[in-house]
């Protein structure tokens, strides 16, 4: 029978991690060390607004923080892309109704009632007759009838009210416009000069966009982990070479769902998971999570199974956008989002297993080694009710690949680069540890103080100690060494 209990149960450490953006509304150091408290792994800055001195100034009070509470906790910077747009209007906005013929320019004016001007300048010669156009999220849509210089000739299919700036959003055409923008390459330059521990890149189509903004990154010397935002059918199309060229994804439904029909959203962002856990990589859901927390004390109970479901799925990471950034109840969000998160992983922990059977779909000679160790671990942690796992880890590609596997077992990933540890807070499952290289010599001895400092010995003694992968195969050496602690 289900506990039917109004108790909230949870585990010691929440496996699924938390990502929280901050803004307006989260920018006080004090509100920031709230949410650190209230369990954010990841703190988002959102490229698309604000200045480069308003985020140097978070940006610094993060780490302030998070140094002065002693947590690893990442900064991802996300790029905010070729989001296309309306330009502004006479009057702010205009009412757009059905069967209605308006006119979608590209000329440089200002838009008025039955004329809407966009600030994607090659629309005209991207369109075709036939295809739609999305606008404002996808909550008004035309239908294009005929192209005459940079006038585009529209039938309006859903009306309603469109204001200055709204999105654009164009499924059936084929955009030149690149992922990796001139406003892009300025908010790199920032995140290379802050010391950003991971970037986002927008609106990624293919794998191309990725190699791009790597190729940038290495020119400056600073390679930055990319984080690929799913947000495009063709992405979706081209999952598995992105997966090998990033360092994760991010499933960034509200633009997917609106490129693609809203109904295939959860089976997508299900498989996105499965095939970014395969591929050893971090995956994060994203987009109206907790969305009525904006304005709301309380969460609407399908948001509450929303967040679950991503638990359910063994998302690494789920994702706060304007809930913190700019809503009403940004601590309220994170609390919640805690919750209902521990609640989950601790039902799934009853029944012996998070998230789904991670099975190998890869055909290299070297990933079933891989499969086997993590599958090998998986397998031990549960049946000998292992009290923690020990992952010493110099890249953290050790962290990453048993995390995929979604072991039982808390995981520590101990490393001497605070760099690493900050992104092994992205890592479902991973807690970051640092120790000094100078204590990395009796792994025995290091692993009785990890399993004290961290009270993993409580109901019984039994650790496992994992270590030897590379991101170059060829120096795969895997170990595993099982420790009785007295």
């Amino acid at each position: 029978m289900p506990n039917s209990s109004s108790t909230t149960h949870s585990l010691q450490w929440r496996r699924t991690k938390i990502v929280a953006t901050l803004g307006p509304a989260s920018q006080e150091p004090s509100q920031i060390e709230k949410l650190l408290k209230a369990g954010v792994n990841v703190v988002r800055l959102n490229m698309s607004h604000g200045s480069h001195d308003q985020h140097r100034s978070l940006f610094k009070q993060v780490r302030t923080v998070s140094a002065k509470l002693g947590l690893h906790v990442a900064i991802l910077m996300d790029l905010c892309g070729p989001k296309i747009r309306v330009g502004r209007f006479v009057d702010g906005s205009i009412t757009l109704k059905g069967r209605q013929t308006v006119i979608v320019t590209t000329r440089n004016i200002k838009g008025a009632p039955g004329l809407i001007p966009s600030q994607y300048k090659k629309l005209h010669r991207e369109v075709k007759p036939g295809h739609r156009i999305l606008l404002d999220d996808g909550k008004l849509e035309l239908q294009v009838v005929s192209i005459k210089a940079q006038d585009i000739s529209c039938r309006v299919i859903y009306g309603g009210e469109l204001r200055d700036h709204k999105g654009m959003n164009l499924p059936d055409s084929s955009l030149s416009v690149p992922a990796f923008t001139a406003k892009d390459k300025e908010d790199a330059r920032l995140a290379i000069e802050l010391g950003a521990d991971l970037l986002a890149l927008s609106f990624v189509r293919t794998t191309k966009d990725i190699v791009s903004l790597d190729r940038f990154l290495k020119r400056q010397n600073n390679p930055i982990p990319i984080i690929a935002k799913i947000e495009k059918p063709e992405a979706v199309e081209d999952i598995d070479a992105i997966l090998r060229h990033a360092y994760g994804i991010m499933v960034a439904r509200g633009d997917l769902g609106i490129e693609l029909p809203a109904e295939r959203v959860p089976i997508i962002q299900s498989e996105l998971i499965q095939k970014a856990r395969q591929a050893h990589r971090p995956v994060i859901v994203a987009t109206q999570m907790l969305e009525s927390m904006i304005q709301s004390a309380r969460p609407t109970r399908a948001e509450v199974g929303d967040v679950a479901n991503a638990a359910t799925s063994a998302a690494d990471a789920v994702m706060l956008s304007a809930e913190t950034a700019s809503g009403q109840y940004p601590l309220k969000a994170v609390q919640t989002m805690d919750r209902t998160l521990r609640e989950m992983e601790y039902f799934q922990w009853q029944q012996g297993q998070f998230g789904n059977l991670l099975l190998s779909k890869q055909a290299s000679e070297t990933q079933p080694l891989r499969y086997a160790v993590a599958h090998a671990v998986s397998t031990l942690a549960k049946d000998l009710k292992l009290q923690g796992i020990i992952i010493p880890t110099r890249s953290g590609t050790t962290a990453q690949i048993i995390a995929a596997d979604r072991p039982t077992a808390p995981c520590m990933g101990v490393c001497s680069n605070e760099a690493i540890c900050r992104r092994l807070s992205l890592h479902w499952g991973i807690v970051p540890v640092h120790t000094p290289e100078k204590e990395i010599r009796d792994w025995h001895e290091l692993s009785s103080c990890i399993a004290k400092r961290y009270r993993l010995t409580r109901t019984g003694n039994t650790l496992l100690l994992v270590s030897g992968f590379n991101d170059d195969p060829r120096l795969n050496e895997p170990v595993m060494k099982l420790m009785q602690l007295q």
